[in-house]
């Protein structure tokens, strides 16, 4: 299981349907890392010029690595938004996708999320829960 810090989520997930709304369906995009004891979001820039798409910044992409070693920690996949489709990869992101990397996508229509595993041009679904969730029923 996968876990994420609840507010984290629900600030991105805010921030990607503001997008949608205010830029006329832009996506919002980023860096999934591996902190240790939970998944964190790290939004870089969508340098896509292509509405309905995303492309991750390369400068971004590189100081959030070179942090990201520095800390100890690791980048296990990527984030992006769909403005107006359901939370599950389309053929274009399987394709572009690094193989056995998670995948997050937020739906802004639905107001929600779902993670997936990219593994050999497949995306299959993957269970996650929220970090202060899973505090609540280990007490």
């Amino acid at each position: 299981m996968h876990l994420f810090d609840k507010s984290q989520y629900k600030r991105v997930l805010r921030d990607a349907c503001r997008s949608a709304r205010e830029a006329d369906g832009s996506e919002i995009c980023g860096l999934i890392i591996d902190t240790g004891c939970h998944l964190s979001f790290v939004t870089t820039r969508n340098v896509s010029s292509r509405a309905g798409g995303f492309a991750l910044s390369r400068p971004d992409v590189r100081r959030i690595a070179a942090a990201v070693k520095t800390l100890g920690q690791e980048i296990v996949g990527t984030f992006h938004s769909h403005p107006v489709g359901i939370a599950k990869p389309g053929q274009a992101d399987i394709e572009h996708a690094v193989d056995d990397s998670l995948m997050f996508i937020f739906d802004c229509t639905a107001k929600r999320g779902g993670l997936w595993r990219i593994k050999r041009g497949r995306a299959r679904p993957r269970p996650f829960a929220f970090l202060h969730d899973a505090r609540k029923r280990a007490v």
